[in-house]
């Protein structure tokens, strides 16, 4: 019923030439042969778990091979040092992980790899240079949830023979397939919506042909390993990922139409209402929406005030990931975000909701009585109260 976890370092073979044929791809494991010349002679280029993963990877993905890394960050950073050397110039969103954009400031330049920042509801053809040669896309944004035009951006690198990768951890495999729309890589923060259930850390890539070959050179050449407990969890929650979703995405949407009706609310961003800036273009993309959005309250908040809404609330966590079975709710710092939110009308202060699988009856009760803890100011004296007080003419 459930694959075994193999905890091992070493390999044992019965002669030498199955240890040859080991290290030439001949699989010696239960598995299915994804038809890429890996090296099974040794547990650092995987045991039979972590192949059981990588296989079930590939086959929600529809196409390609996959590989795993001990983090999203991981797989994120490690793609990038795969498809560029010293001269090399890279385009990343501006509203990227804001991990990956300070590995991008603080360690690409000591490798003399040059960094434009892009926003991704923009056209980006003047921005590329005749040393591009990887463009990062993370769709939608984690933060403010832009959506970016997939179809102009590969068209864009296709012409110039430039990589492309896309961060897809919010819509998973089962909402948006990047390879169907030619992007050369797709990728994956295990971590959140595939192994949902907030107990290990992962990463991974999934990707086919001479892209998938340079990404597995250089992960063999680095060492990369993963525990397969942690594949065994993974593949466990991958079986119940469909169910998850259709629920994250239900109760995110009762949540979401909720909020844009209160009074403290100037903004849901979540793709999957009509209100959203780039709905039709969401719509053009995705097949639906996960669990995963941010509010813009109706004005700047100090951080005594957003912690006095988020610290006592019963049923939210405070939490900086998603995709688990708990709800999470975190303020974001605007300064933070794209350039294309601070220039925006949102205005006031941000907070990133994650919407688990309790019900939404209880998430936006907790939600109403959290932001009722929030001070209101009154109009005609300017005086600042909390609603909970009584506020006289």
């Amino acid at each position: 019923m459930n694959p075994p976890v193999y905890h091992s370092s070493t390999i044992l073979f019965p002669t030498y030439k199955d240890y040859l044929n080991a290290a030439n791809g001949e699989s010696i494991y239960d598995v299915i042969n994804d038809g890429v010349a890996r090296d099974y002679s040794y547990s650092n280029v995987g045991t039979p778990t972590v192949h059981y993963l990588s296989n079930a990877l590939a086959e929600i993905e529809g196409s390609g091979q996959a590989l795993i890394y001990p983090s999203g960050l991981f797989a994120l950073t490690f793609a990038i040092l795969t498809f560029t050397k010293a001269g090399s110039h890279v385009l990343i969103q501006d509203n990227s992980y804001y991990r990956l954009k300070r590995f991008a400031e603080n360690e690409l330049p000591k490798r003399g790899i040059e960094v434009t920042f892009y926003d991704p509801t923009q056209d980006i053809t003047d921005l590329i240079q005749s040393n591009t040669s990887l463009i990062m896309i993370e769709t939608p944004g984690s933060v403010a949830f832009e959506i970016s035009n997939v179809e102009h951006i590969v068209k864009v690198a296709k012409e110039r023979g430039i990589v492309t990768v896309c961060d897809n951890s919010w819509a998973t495999p089962l909402l948006f397939k990047p390879l169907d729309y030619g992007i050369d890589v797709a990728l994956y923060a295990v971590t959140k919506y595939l192994a949902g259930h907030s107990d290990l850390l992962m990463g991974a890539i999934i990707a086919e042909g001479e892209i998938f070959k340079l990404l597995y050179e250089s992960y063999k050449n680095y060492g990369v390993t993963i525990q397969s407990h942690d594949c065994y969890l993974a593949h466990r929650g991958l079986r119940t990922l469909h169910t998850r979703m259709k629920r994250h995405q239900n109760t995110a949407m009762e949540v979401a139409k909720w909020l844009e009706k209160h009074s403290k609310i100037k903004k849901v961003l979540y793709p999957a209402l009509p209100s959203h800036p780039q709905h039709e273009l969401w719509k053009s993309y995705f097949k639906g929406a996960s669990g995963t959005f941010s509010i813009a309250l109706d004005r700047e908040y100090s951080c005594e005030e957003l912690s006095c809404m988020v610290d006592h609330m019963k049923v939210f966590s405070i939490g900086a990931s998603w995709g688990g079975c708990d709800s999470l709710i975190l303020p974001i710092d605007r300064r933070s975000m794209s350039r294309s939110v601070m220039n925006s009308d949102y205005g006031g202060s941000f907070i990133r909701i994650f919407c688990g699988l309790e019900d939404p009856e209880d998430l936006i009760s907790d939600l109403n009585v959290a932001l009722a803890r929030l001070p209101c100011l009154n109009t005609k004296t300017g005086r600042v109260k909390h609603e909970t007080e009584r506020i006289t003419a």
